[in-house]
């Protein structure tokens, strides 16, 4: 059992011969229960703010957590986003590499047909010229002959030069005739 401040005041002590002074031993004790009560109230107010502050920590504990539950989700939201952004522009690389893939075929196969294209006129620029040629050969020996003028054969035939003739030109002038599948005899 603890000793309030009004047991020491009530506190009687027997009285014996050879004792203490009454007077100082009540001043002393007088002195006593002032102290104690006054420990006692700063015990008792300090209790009151050890519950406020209890009270305040708790608070601060249910911040504290909703704060650390709302930085979780936000590092949550944040991992799910830059995945997200990090898919969709690992998409749109491959996306940009295959249109150019693409782009790059076309680019190709039209070179390719144009360089067809400028190797057939060539070979037809040359077929035309030396036909043309022949012709005009033919022409000539036709004009210097006499045979034609006393036979009277005027008619010239369509092939005028063969073929061969004409590769074997190409040939002695280092020019290149190549057969596409496309190509139409020049006329």
């Amino acid at each position: 059992m603890r000793i309030t401040p009004m047991d020491i005041e009530q506190q009687e002590f027997s009285r014996s011969f050879r004792g203490y002074n009454e007077e100082e031993v009540d001043d002393f004790l007088d002195k006593i229960v002032k102290d104690y009560e006054e420990l006692i109230n700063e015990n008792v107010r300090l209790n009151e703010e050890i519950e406020k502050m209890k009270e305040r920590l708790k608070e601060f504990s249910e911040i504290e957590e909703s704060l650390k539950g709302a930085l979780l989700n936000a590092q949550k939201s944040a991992e799910e986003i830059k995945g997200r952004i990090e898919n969709e522009a690992k998409v749109m690389v491959k996306k940009a590499e295959i249109e150019a893939e693409v782009i790059k075929q076309k680019a190709s196969q039209k070179e390719d047909e144009s360089k067809n294209e400028i190797n057939n006129l060539r070979r037809y620029k040359f077929m035309f010229k030396e036909k043309f040629k022949s012709m005009l050969n033919l022409y000539l020996k036709m004009l210097e002959s006499e045979e034609f003028e006393e036979q009277g054969d005027y008619k010239i035939t369509e092939k005028l030069i063969s073929e061969d003739k004409i590769k074997e030109i190409a040939l002695n002038r280092n020019i290149k005739i190549e057969k596409t599948e496309n190509e139409q005899p020049y006329k």
